[in-house]
């Protein structure tokens, strides 16, 4: 319980990094103090040993956002991905294991593999440029789009499952190899500690909706087992980039 608590406590001291802004002053129709929803979708591409073990796919996520500033946003959001089909499901092993003389080349038909993350983080948002409403010559302007930086961090919870692999240790007794006789299936599966950290750019559609585009580089403090026999190295730490699209909607202040 202590534990929770305190990532809880750890947290929720990233909403202090968003830098301070005088302008913060709400006007009538700035977005400052305004509370939003989003939904994205994207595209996942796992890095490094991830990548070894698994292919690009499609995720979606939910978020919560708190315009704090001019300049800085707070997201509380969920997202999910799954790498499904995993590269497990085409690993090759060579048999018999005691005569490298014989060795041929096999492959598990019944291998079942897939990876799945559900991360829940706190974000940060940095926007370079001013998003409050200016009334020059009595003519209300506000930037129309803008670049800005994301950072944040949380818990991941993530699955790699895999499951009717060939037991490959199995000896040679004249008859071929037995391909019915399957290593037990497994998962590693745990909650680790997570990163992320990236860029992107808001278009305001209008005084309550906006069209966000992001990139980010996500590592989460995990690892997936090494096979030796299929010549699956482990996998420490855990890394994947997103591309995606958010579609917002802000409500004015609570």
């Amino acid at each position: 319980m202590l534990r929770v608590v305190g990532r809880i406590v750890l947290l929720s001291s990233l909403l202090f990094l968003l830098p301070p802004d005088t302008l913060a002053q709400e006007k009538s129709g700035d977005l400052v103090g305004r509370f939003g929803v989003g939904l994205s979708g994207s595209f996942s591409f796992p890095v490094g040993g991830l990548e070894r073990r698994h292919r690009a796919t499609e995720s979606f996520g939910l978020l919560i956002s708190y315009i704090k500033t001019a300049r800085s946003t707070i997201e509380v959001e969920y997202h999910r991905t799954r790498f499904d089909p995993g590269k497990m499901e085409d690993a090759q092993f060579f048999w018999p294991p005691t005569d490298p003389t014989t060795w041929k080349i096999y492959t598990s038909p019944l291998a079942r593999n897939y990876f799945t993350v559900n991360a829940f983080t706190i974000n940060g948002l940095y926007h370079f440029a001013d998003r409050n409403a200016h009334e020059p010559e009595g003519l209300k302007q506000r930037v129309a789009a803008g670049p800005y930086i994301v950072y944040g961090g949380g818990f991941y919870h993530y699955t790699d499952s895999v499951a009717g692999l060939i037991f490959s240790g199995q000896p040679d007794l004249g008859s071929g190899l037995d391909d019915t006789l399957l290593i037990e299936s497994f998962e590693d599966t745990d909650v680790g500690w997570g990163f992320n950290l990236g860029g992107g750019a808001e278009v305001m559609m209008s005084n309550t909706a906006s069209l966000d585009v992001r990139a980010r580089y996500h590592l989460i403090i995990g690892e997936l087992r090494q096979m030796d026999a299929y010549n699956v190295k482990r996998a420490y730490p855990l890394h994947y980039v997103d591309i995606g699209v958010t579609m917002k909607f802000y409500f004015t202040s609570f």
